[in-house]
């Protein structure tokens, strides 16, 4: 009953926290931010196929297929994917935002009561963590919500590491640090780091009992959960790390400094950490004047006015962690405005997680961390110096202030619409056949977003993203089959020659000509999507059919190799884009006439693409996959390792030989399945560290 008693205050700000997302209890569903156009269809994907028995390796959906397992971006192997296998997507979503937003809440009482606050104290900080304006900002950002709401986690058990380095503190940490590191949120890993030192160094907490353990034996300790995490996540880690070798935010794909810096916080904006709203309310705009394009990735930055309060009276009052905390804040300031100060860019050259995070302003995720990390000094403050007896209601009276100031601003982060946006097949979409669930699925390509049409000017950030879905922004077609192509996207997964072609299209679109009409066809497109206005302010949305649309998978008539790139493409323009020709530049230059050959079956799954082809021979043949080559670098012919030539500047191709043969082909699983063998070591460890904590907690009766 005392175990009941003392979580009472918990359950109490839990259902507060509750408050502002009340409508996902209805039959509404939440669309803001990336959710609509990035989330839902992916982890629609990724259902789709375990559903079906099938491995994810292939979401056949953003640019008619692109690695799903081995690709961090949307956090494959976080354990909350279960929820979008059990239950409708809608509900799965709602579910791991209010999980996560419930999961930051605990784990912030959790560091607070290290702190010395009581239970009511720990309680109503962890509300001020889980309503702060970072907090509300990235739960539509479900990988990175996960991270957010880890982080003081990991926070509570590094003061149990560094006050008493056990086993079972060593495994609770190891645990934290490993679901960080499958969110696929690599900024997460500097902000762990970040507080784990600044928790590290220094006095714990001022009422701890006893001197703290030695720094050598809690060091080790925080190593050896450190490496044991490494291990539980090894699959996520290989696998995210081979694919972004290959992606366009390497410094070989153009993403040097100079693009890292985009999206950085303008410091005139900063004065928006003291309320919302100071600049604009970004929660209800896109642009604000004097602001040019920019548009924020974190609508709201402040910890909320009732938290300030807090701030202010930790700093005065709130003894050892102050000035700790006071430190992780300047630094998020600093890294997040980007390169208004040269600490950036520093910070970029000596720590390369600093240089690949897009858009620096979500350094201010940290931010949100240090300033409830003030807060609760200064509840701590408060609760010293109220009478024993008054210390309950007035805890309970902040709580109550605290979801009266963040309320509003939490729902708007997080609006919701209709369930039938997930499940209604958008009017746009009616002119075209259902696409078969194992074949190629039709690929749209979203001329709005490589050509932009001012349809969202005037429009409050509802409006557009009703819009958006409207005018089937991708990859939203994608939840009623269709698949997207030349999607323009700086995502971590992309390769370097998926942003050199969207580059190239936004150029050649507006230009007169037939090329890049050719250009599309020539890859397998079935239809271009463009909002066209109309009177009135309207936009119609237009879906055209491309006349003579080629299958994306095709035998060539021709080969065409060069080894000199530009030399090639030259030739690839002069020849008009010949549909029936592969420009294959890993070869000396040359051309010549492959056999011809048939496709007899194709299995387009989430496991792989099969395909049953026969060749006439005498020479062999030469197949055209236009699915980017770093989808298909695993190929076989009837079971044996084929090479994957890369074709049409990023696509894939192969020599099929006379006969008939099984072509099977997937993402680099190699390094995901390594990762296993450092998971399945990394259980053994965690459960043998976690037993031996608890039989040394077991005290024998006398």
């Amino acid at each position: 009953m005392s175990r009941a008693r003392r979580l009472l205050p918990l359950v109490a700000v839990a259902i507060l926290l509750v408050v502002p997302y009340r409508e996902f209890f209805s039959g509404r569903v939440p669309v803001s931010r990336d959710l609509l156009f990035y989330f839902y269809p992916t982890k629609a994907a990724f259902a789709e196929a375990v559903r079906a028995g099938e491995v994810p390796w292939i979401d056949r959906i953003r640019w008619g297929g692109v690695p799903l397992l081995p690709a961090p971006g949307t956090a494959p192997f976080d354990p909350g994917n279960i929820l979008f296998v059990l239950l409708p997507l809608g509900t799965a979503a709602k579910a791991w935002i209010l999980i996560r937003l419930l999961t930051g809440l605990a784990g912030f009482a959790a560091f607070a009561r290290r702190l010395g606050l009581s239970g009511s104290g720990a309680a109503a900080a962890g509300l001020l963590y889980a309503l702060s304006g970072p907090a509300g900002s990235v739960a539509p950002f479900l990988s990175t919500a996960a991270a957010h709401s880890l982080l003081p986690w990991l926070a509570a058990f590094v003061l149990d590491v560094r006050r008493t380095p056990s086993p079972r503190a060593t495994a609770a940490l190891a645990g934290s640090a490993a679901l960080i590191l499958v969110s696929g949120s690599p900024e997460y890993l500097l902000y762990g780091a970040l507080v784990a030192a600044a928790l590290y160094f220094g006095a714990p907490v001022d009422e701890a009992s006893g001197p703290p353990a030695p720094r050598r034996r809690s060091g080790a300790a925080l190593l050896g959960s450190g490496l044991l995490a490494a291990a539980l996540a090894a699959p996520a880690i290989l696998g995210g790390l081979s694919t972004i070798a290959e992606s366009s935010r390497t410094a070989e794909g153009g993403y040097g400094l100079a693009s890292a810096a985009a999206g950085a916080v303008p410091p005139k904006r900063l004065v928006e950490l003291l309320s919302d709203g100071l600049v604009a309310d970004w929660t209800r705009t896109y642009f604000a004047p004097g602001y040019g394009t920019y548009y924020p990735h974190l609508p709201s930055i402040t910890p909320g006015r009732v938290a300030l309060v807090f701030v202010v009276l930790g700093l005065a009052l709130g003894g050892a962690g102050r000035f700790r905390a006071l430190g992780l804040l300047a630094a998020s300031l600093l890294l997040a405005v980007g390169p208004a100060t040269p600490v950036w860019e520093a910070a970029a050259r000596t720590l390369p997680v600093v240089g690949v995070v897009r858009y620096p302003e979500r350094h201010l995720l940290l931010a949100g961390f240090a300033f409830a990390w003030m807060a609760a000094l200064g509840l701590r403050a408060l609760e010293r110096r109220l009478p024993p007896r008054a210390a309950p209601g007035t805890l309970a009276a902040v709580a109550i202030l605290i979801l009266a100031d963040r309320e509003g601003v939490a729902r708007r982060l997080v609006y919701t619409v209709p369930g039938s946006v997930l499940t209604e097949r958008p009017a746009a979409l009616g002119g075209l056949p259902a696409p078969a669930s194992d074949e190629a699925r039709p690929r749209l390509v979203h001329r709005d977003t490589l050509v932009p049409v001012p349809k969202y000017l005037g429009l409050d950030l509802s409006a557009a993203n009703r819009r958006a879905a409207e005018s089937l922004m991708p990859d939203y077609p994608g939840l009623f089959g269709f698949a997207s192509l030349f999607v323009s996207d700086y995502d971590l997964t992309l390769p370097v020659e998926a942003v050199e072609w969207t580059r190239l299209l936004t150029s050649a679109l507006p230009e007169p000509g037939p090329l890049p009409m050719r250009l599309l066809v020539n890859a397998g497109a079935s239809a271009v999507v463009r909002s066209e206005p109309a009177p009135a302010g309207v936009w119609v949305t237009r879906v055209d059919p491309l006349p003579g649309a080629r299958p994306p998978w095709r035998f060539a008539s021709r080969v065409v190799s060069d080894r000199d790139g530009r030399r090639l493409f030259r030739r690839f323009l002069e020849d008009g884009i010949d549909a029936d020709s592969a420009y294959v530049d890993e070869e000396p230059a040359g051309e010549r006439r492959p056999s011809a050959g048939r496709l007899i079956s194709v299995r387009d799954s989430a496991g792989a693409l099969t395909l049953e082809t026969e060749v006439d021979g005498p020479a062999d043949a030469f197949l055209m996959l236009f699915r980017l080559r770093q989808a298909c670098a695993e190929a076989t012919l009837d079971g044996q390792p084929l090479p994957v030539a890369r074709t049409d500047f990023g696509f894939s191709g192969v020599r099929i030989p006379p006969g008939r043969h099984v072509v099977r082909l997937r993402p680099d699983t190699r390094w995901v399945k390594i990762g296993f063998v450092g998971t399945l070591t990394g259980i053994a460890a965690f459960l043998a560290l976690a037993l031996r904590g608890r039989r040394r907690a077991v005290v024998p009766a006398s």
